[in-house]
């Protein structure tokens, strides 16, 4: 057994030994456990998937192309995943740790190598030929996967990579650096390193994609040569207009709109020692470092401000202005960074979101206001940090004692007025420490507009739902198969089977009524010769709905499916398919506060 692979099983074999593991154990035991799950569900050979299908008992993905999976943010996260390995490894220096990161570096080095054009990465990738499931099957469009050339030509990649993606790898190469690597990890991180930069600096501060083109999210600061001010002026004058900056005269963008750029070229100065990178940094400061810098959410806390924060920016703002604080140690310069800092934390302090609390506290290290509150509700964040991973649907805004922010744009989601316990709010889709806290709902399910059932074979019903979807089972409920890819996006209004052939359904839909023969798998107007039977009257509302059928009463609510008998019990129904995310923010933010003290072992 390769030496890693033993480390693993005996790590399994201890955590099994010391009993089961519950939100409420030690923070170590939910650490390990987490790291197993992770391994587990969320490992692609090194790359971390953040969500896939939740699967049977004693199964586990294949990270496919047949596979749902959120690959396309893959590198963000294995990015920063491998940051808490370089912190896991500072504190146990465990040989398991060492070797479980090179699988990573190996990742991350595919991550760049599959796209065939020299530091550029892809956002991530599957195994396997054909269409990727959800992504490019049943008429959805989405222009950037690849299939790998050459020895990568077994996996399908995605494209069109964005600055997080490239700032967080960058981040996590930085980390491990500095805390976990060996020398020959060390070469290899700096190798991956001059590589992804030299592609930003050749691009004059921008990251082109395979079709030579600007990647959608791929300026990263501003460059500082004069011959592109006229360029970068016209990129941005959307945005500085909105911030009530100058957008005509003398060219002065802040020095913060370059913070991403500035923390790429210190980390890479830092590991490869090439004096092109501390130049470029020089150049950017000179520049820009004396313009006038506008802050985005200056002032005290609100309620007005904190509808407004997006709080995925505010992680990766955090992230780079971390590692400005990590390797610049001039005090003017940092004098300069300081009110970014600030600003970020007078607006997040009260969240208890571990990786902000630990970072600013790692960067300005003294007279930091509400520092011991929220070091308490960071310990408090990851006591209660829950060790099941599903996405199910949470409803904040139907609690009365819960009260909502009237500043919520009304066309996203309900805000609370107050920070959410990390266990009462909805789980963030890929990483929690970037979430919004204030959330109110999230992962709510569709209702059941409409249920049918085979005239002839009680193995066979089918669905739709409020989002427009038919779905059909083949075993008696046990499962639900998505039919709604033949209907080409077209949402089915109600349904109605034939009292005649087992097969044979009709759906009222937007482009009229529509007729299966087949249960589902293709579909083509109705003719006149075949007119449906009647679509009957459903009890449907925005809240939920009740369908009677001969098991028993289905009743549909945005918390989930429920099928109640003539006793009156319920019991959940999996109508809809599951999903889960890994806890590698867990890792990351739990040793990072080993690392630095915060948190104690016991």
């Amino acid at each position: 057994m390769p030496r890693l692979l033993f480390l693993y099983a005996v790590l399994t074999m201890a955590l099994a030994a010391a009993g089961p593991v519950t939100d409420s154990s030690p923070l170590v035991d939910k650490a390990k456990f987490l790291q197993q799950d992770l391994l587990q569900y969320h490992w692609l050979d090194g790359l971390y998937v953040s969500i896939v299908p939740v699967f049977p008992p004693g199964s586990k993905p294949r990270h496919t192309v047949d596979e749902p999976g959120n690959v396309i943010h893959s590198g963000v996260w294995t990015g920063r995943y491998l940051a808490g390995l370089g912190y896991q490894y500072a504190v146990t220096k465990d040989p398991w740790v060492r070797q479980h990161a090179g699988q990573v570096l190996r990742a991350l080095r595919i991550q760049r190598e599959i796209t065939g054009k020299p530091g550029l990465l892809a956002r991530g990738y599957m195994k396997g030929h054909g269409p990727v499931e959800d992504w490019e099957r049943d008429g959805k469009d989405s222009r950037e996967w690849h299939q790998g050339q050459g020895r990568f030509a077994g996996y399908r990649w995605y494209g069109d990579v964005s600055v997080d993606n490239l700032n967080a790898i960058l981040y996590g190469y930085a980390v491990y650096y500095d805390l976990g690597a060996d020398q020959a990890q060390k070469r290899w991180i700096a190798h991956e390193v001059d590589l992804l930069v030299t592609h930003v600096l050749d691009n004059h501060c921008r990251i082109i994609d395979v079709d030579g083109e600007v990647t959608m999210w791929g300026h990263i600061g501003i460059d500082p040569d004069p011959a592109f001010d006229e360029y970068y002026r016209n990129l941005y004058k959307t945005r500085f207009a909105r911030q009530r900056m100058p957008t005509t005269g003398e060219w002065k963008p802040p020095l913060r709109s370059s913070m991403f750029l500035l923390a790429d070229l210190l980390i890479a100065d830092h590991v490869t020692g090439k004096p092109r990178y501390k130049e470029m940094y020089r150049k950017v400061i000179d520049r820009f470092g004396d313009n006038p810098d506008l802050r985005r959410w200056g002032g005290p806390f609100s309620l007005e401000k904190a509808a407004r924060i997006n709080h995925s920016s505010e992680g990766q703002a955090y992230e780079a202005s971390y590692i400005l604080y990590r390797y610049e140690h001039d005090k003017a310069l940092l004098a300069k960074f300081h009110p970014w800092v600030e600003e970020l934390w007078t607006n997040n302090w009260m969240e208890g979101n571990p990786l902000y609390t630990y970072m600013t506290l790692a960067m300005l290290t003294k007279n930091i206001e509400h520092a011991g509150e929220s070091l308490r509700l960071s310990r408090e964040t990851l006591k209660l940090y829950p060790i099941d991973r599903v996405l199910r649907p949470v409803m904040n805004s139907a609690r009365k004692a819960v009260e909502l922010n009237p500043y919520a744009n009304e066309k996203g989601p309900k805000l609370t007025v107050k920070v959410l316990p990390i266990n009462r709010r909805p789980k963030d889709n890929e990483y929690e420490w970037k979430g919004n806290p204030y959330q109110a709902d999230g992962w709510l399910k569709p209702i059941v507009t409409a249920m049918e059932f085979a005239c002839d074979d009680p193995m066979v019903a089918w669905f739709a739902d409020s989002a427009g979807g038919l779905y059909m089972s083949l075993d008696g409920w046990k499962t639900w198969r998505d039919v709604s890819g033949p209907l080409m996006g077209v949402k089915v209004n109600n349904i109605v089977a034939s009292p005649k052939r087992t097969f044979v359904l009709w759906a009222d839909t937007a482009k009229g009524v529509l007729l299966t023969r087949d249960g589902g798998m293709s579909w083509r107007p109705a003719p006149e010769s075949e007119p449906a039977p009647g679509f009957p009257v459903r009890d449907v509302s925005d809240n939920g709905s009740t369908h009677k059928t001969s098991r028993g009463t289905v009743i549909s609510t945005p918390l989930g499916a429920f099928l109640e008998d003539n006793s009156g019990k319920r019991s959940e129904l999996k109508l809809w398919r599951e999903q889960r995310t890994g806890a590698a923010d867990f890792v990351h933010g739990y040793w990072m506060g080993r690392h630095y003290g915060y948190v104690s072992e016991n």
